[in-house]
C-alpha cells in the first residue's frame, strides 16, 4: 500500500477522533505520542497518531483501501 493512501486513511481516522490532523500531537487525553516517527521533527501532526492503525487497516482491507 502506498504512503499517500495510508496518510489519507490516518488523517480520516484522526478527524473521526475529533482531532485536527494538522495540529501538533500532544500528550493530552487518551491520544498520546509514544514515539517519534522517523523523518518528522517534534511536534508531529496529530494524524501521525493513527499512522500505524491506518497501515494495518489498509493491509487487512486492501479491496476497500484501494478506493480510498
Amino acid at each position: 500500500m502506498d504512503e499517500e493512501r495510508i496518510t489519507r486513511i490516518a488523517r480520516a481516522m484522526c478527524r473521526a477522533a475529533r482531532l485536527d490532523p494538522d495540529k501538533p500531537a500532544g500528550n493530552k487525553g487518551p491520544y498520546t505520542m509514544s514515539m517519534q516517527e522517523p523523518g518528522h521533527e517534534s511536534p508531529q501532526p496529530a494524524w501521525m497518531l493513527f499512522r500505524k492503525e491506518a497501515a494495518q487497516f489498509a493491509a487487512r482491507h486492501g479491496e476497500v483501501a484501494v478506493r480510498l
